[in-house]
């Protein structure tokens, strides 16, 4: 192995255990094979390589379709049952050949849409899944296993398309370059692989032309091979490609591929360094568990997902055979699930603000659990007893947590069915969450906050200049605009969160109202009302080339960046700051430069600077230097929670001139304190004000189609109920703020309680800088959003920071990031009596005198990490 990859996965392990496995050198893209004796031999020795793939085909084969003896457990009676059942509907839309026209299937039209043909593979697949596939014939129902009349008619099928539809390379490869590098791939090998024998019989030569195939639609590759500096081949796709190319491998007798695939799969595991980037590639997981897909957008929820399950499959191919380097894999997926899945996922429910434009997408945060569950089932395989036994633990946690259902039926691999049966039904194994029930993580890496305890989960949204302000793509995610401007999400305990959130909640609200934004009031329109009903900007006379899958394309319409570079967080032990300064998309800024098309719609955003404290009980949110450089009507949005129509909900609260609340006509609260609640105990919401505004309060009920976010949905539509609550800033608004505390799972009682003796204070809400102290905890935090020198309550800084100092006794602990990921250096002073230091991380020096601590951070390459300093005070 080249040293480059002992670097990075930090083992000493060498491929020359892995006999057939090349050595590959990240930095210029190219695979060697080792010249060790045992790799020559190997290769050499072509019936080990041949029973090697056999062992592969073998692998998969079971890991798709079972075997006999699996097969005949009762448990997977219900998934077998299903599996030959869609095989029979496909078989009643298979068109014979004198009715195909321009489809293999009825209603699925082939030539334009390339979605069309990889669909018409799936369903190829389906019906080879099905032959494969055994059923007790006991069972009684549809049973098409080993059945040749549709071993046939899939071969005969795959022919066909491939002489009509796939074969032309330059009839080929129209829409989007995944269906033909990835989508189309994914169902073709698999068919490949199930009826490899079959295929050889009928149609010889007919496996290499597709393979060839496929090589030459690899356009975004490199001689018909993966090409690891293609900005499409990364992270989750390419582990799709490389596992197809596995696949392809072995059904072709080809283990120099499957040697390169695996090289190539290796690199995803590569934790990224934003100080090595290598080949320009940004996807994948960082070290502080972020995980990132199309280059800047955070992606854990649904490309995550996808990588994840990839990788545990290509390990399941590669099982009992020599191409197999489990233990560069087993460690670092439990890590992933572990630092970067798990603290994502409240109650068995993904969170929204990690799945790019699938938050418009009809299936629901448990949904998404379901394969990632699956990889956690088949991941304990490959541990040690006492990890297999925690993660095991950890998959009962959210099974009993989950309000949602774990469906097993969405399995791919019927052994996983199995498995997560027997272990959710053995005594023996404990239902624990293998992560803190009570944390806070700052994935500054990907600009989003998580803050987690028993009963309830906030995640937090940012953006940048390094980061998306969101994700729109073909017709997905079609009102993003304010996603990653400081929206939160606060997801309480014991509810079933598609309640509060999913596709429902994007389709049916308000986009300007998306709690924690701050937005000008105006119209906007949608990529396709702004481009006569096309999904992108065209333009390819302008020097950017606008077309589909363009770089302009990319920077500008589907994931823009901010103009801001302050955003990021401090982490102290659960507790956590975080904050951003708003900044407009990139496509603002440059068309007043005059570097975008006159045609080319953009819109401005307001100014603001805006913080979240989250604390035990309370989360304190903040908003100062709210203004609008065009003189705009501007409003925050506090909260907008959607609750059913079944639901009854009450509104309770006082105001500063301690009346109750009435019914004034505008709406609009001098509000001490305010309680949301419906009459399900899990939606209660209690809401302190401890600086007097004019808060507007309203209840709705809103009925919107699900097409409205996104084109591919059903034209379904939807009635939810919303509790509002915002501020009007006014027209034109100069410095104008806001201060408020959320207390999730409060009641009214509780809420008044606690507005009477809060728990907080502000220290302050200026332009430069958000401050709160909260006194039993013994914390204050601090994000300074400017350059120059800055002191409250004892704290100076001279340069942007976001500050955490935590009192316990006689040891103080001050936990300090760079929020805008540029600074080499940091300083701070703290006044404390007579302090001596405890410990520091690396990079922290410490001056002390008899009043104050002067601090000195060497933050170079940071990249939002926090780092801190113990000091001991004499009092």
């Amino acid at each position: 192995m080249g040293k480059n990859l002992k670097r990075i996965m930090a083992t000493s392990l060498t491929l020359t255990t892995f006999l057939t496995v090349p050595a590959l050198d990240f930095n210029n893209n190219s695979v060697q094979a080792s010249e060790t004796p045992a790799e020559t031999s190997t290769m050499a020795n072509t019936a080990d390589t041949l029973t090697e793939l056999n062992q592969l085909k073998e692998n998969f084969t079971t890991y798709l379709a079972g075997t006999k003896s699996l097969n005949s457990d009762p448990l997977l009676a219900s998934k077998i049952n299903t599996i030959h059942n869609n095989a029979s509907t496909r078989l009643g839309e298979f068109l014979p050949s004198e009715e195909r026209g321009q489809g293999l299937f009825k209603d699925v039209r082939l030539g334009q849409d390339p979605k069309n043909l990889a669909n018409s593979y799936l369903y190829l697949y389906q019906m080879a899944l099905a032959a494969k596939t055994y059923k007790d014939p006991s069972q009684g129902g549809n049973n098409f296993y080993k059945n040749e009349q549709v071993i046939n008619k899939v071969i005969e099928g795959l022919d066909w398309l491939y002489a009509n539809y796939f074969a032309d390379q330059e009839q080929g490869y129209y829409g989007n370059w995944y269906e033909w590098e990835i989508g189309a791939p994914n169902h073709i090998s698999k068919i490949l692989l199930l009826l490899e024998d079959e295929i050889k019989i009928q149609k010889p030569g007919l496996i290499e032309n597709y393979v060839q195939s496929m090589d030459l639609y690899l356009r975004n590759g490199k001689d018909g091979d993966i090409d690891l500096t293609a900005r499409q081949h990364t992270g989750a796709n390419l582990a799709d490609i490389a596992t197809n190319r596995i696949i392809q491998g072995a059904v072709t007798g080809d283990g120099q591929r499957v040697s390169k695939a695996v090289a190539n799969i290796l690199t995803v595991f590569q934790t990224i360094d934003p100080d090595h980037i290598v080949n320009g590639n940004t996807d994948g997981f960082y070290e502080d568990g972020s995980f990132i897909q199309h280059h800047r957008v955070a992606y854990t929820g649904s490309y995550g997902k996808v990588l994840i399950n990839r990788i545990i499959q290509t390990m399941k191919i590669l099982d009992d055979s020599s191409y197999n380097p489990k233990e560069i894999l087993v460690p670092t997926v439990k890590n992933w699930l572990y630092q970067g899945f798990s603290p994502v996922i409240f109650e068995g429910y993904m969170m929204e603000i990690v799945k790019g434009r699938a938050v418009s997408r009809t299936g629901t945060g448990y949904q998404d659990v379901n394969s990632i569950v699956e990889a956690m089932v088949d991941l304990t395989n490959y541990l040690n007893e006492e990890d297999s036994q925690k993660l095991k633990s950890h998959i009962k946690y959210i099974a009993q947590t989950t309000k949602g259902t774990i469906n097993t039926g969405s399995f791919t691999s019927n052994l996983a069915v199995v498995q997560y049966n027997n272990l959710i039904a053995d005594s023996n194994v404990e239902a624990k969450n293998a992560i803190a029930n009570e944390n806070h993580y700052a994935f500054n890496l990907m600009d989003k906050t998580v803050h987690l305890r028993d009963s309830y989960a906030f995640a937090f949204a940012r953006s940048s200049d390094r980061i998306s302000k969101y994700e729109y793509m073909s017709g997905e995610n079609l009102m993003p605009w304010f996603q990653g401007d400081g929206a939160y999400y606060l997801y309480l305990s014991g509810r079933d969160q598609t309640k509060s959130f999913g596709a429902h909640y994007f389709a049916a609200m308000d986009p300007y109202k998306l709690p924690g934004t701050t937005v000008p009031i105006e119209d906007r329109k949608t990529i396709p009302e702004l481009y006569g009903g096309k999904l992108f900007y065209e333009n390819t006379n302008h020097p950017l080339n606008f077309f589909a899958s363009s770089v302009s394309q990319n920077d500008y319409v589907y994931f823009p960046v901010g103009t801001n570079t302050y955003s990021g967080g401090v982490k102290l032990g659960k507790y956590g700051v975080t904050g951003i300064q708003l900044g407009d998309e990139i496509g603002y800024r440059d068309k007043q430069k005059g570097l975008l098309p006159e045609d080319f719609v953009v819109y401005k955003n307001a100014d603001a600077n805006k913080s979240a404290f989250m604390f035990d009980d309370e989360i304190v949110l903040l908003g100062s230097g709210i203004k609008d450089q065009l003189g705009r009507e501007v409003i925050s949005t506090i909260d907008n929670r959607m609750f059913d129509t079944s639901e009854t909900s009450s509104i309770t609260g006082a105001t500063y001139d301690n009346n109750k609340l009435f019914n004034p006509v505008n709406g609009q609260y001098e509000l001490k304190w305010l309680n949301f609640k419906t009459d399900d105990d899990t939606s209660k919401v209690g809401y302190y004000f401890p600086e007097a505004a004019s808060i507007n309060v309203s209840t709705n009920t809103v009925t919107e189609s699900l097409k409205k976010i996104r084109i591919p949905n059903p034209d379904t539509m939807t009635t939810k109920n919303f509790f509002t609550l915002g501020l009007e800033h006014g027209t034109n608004p100069q410095n104008a703020k806001y201060a408020y505390v959320i207390l999730p799972n409060f009641n009214d009682e509780e809420t008044e309680r606690y507005a009477k003796n809060p728990g907080v204070r502000i220290l302050s809400n200026s332009e430069d800088v958000h401050a709160v102290e909260h006194v039993s905890l013994g914390l204050k935090g601090f994000n300074f959003f400017g350059g120059n020198k800055k002191s409250v309550s004892n704290v100076t800084s001279y340069n942007p920071a976001s500050i955490l100092v935590k009192k316990d006794g006689d040891i103080v602990t001050i936990a300090v990031s760079d929020p805008t990921f540029s600074l080499d250096k940091m300083k701070l002073e703290v006044e404390l009596p007579r302090p001596a230091v405890v410990e520091a991380s690396k990079g922290v020096k410490a001056s002390v005198s008899s009043k104050k601590t002067l601090i000195h951070i060497d933050s170079k390459n940071s990249y939002g990490k926090s780092f801190e300093i113990k000091l001991k005070v004499n009092e």
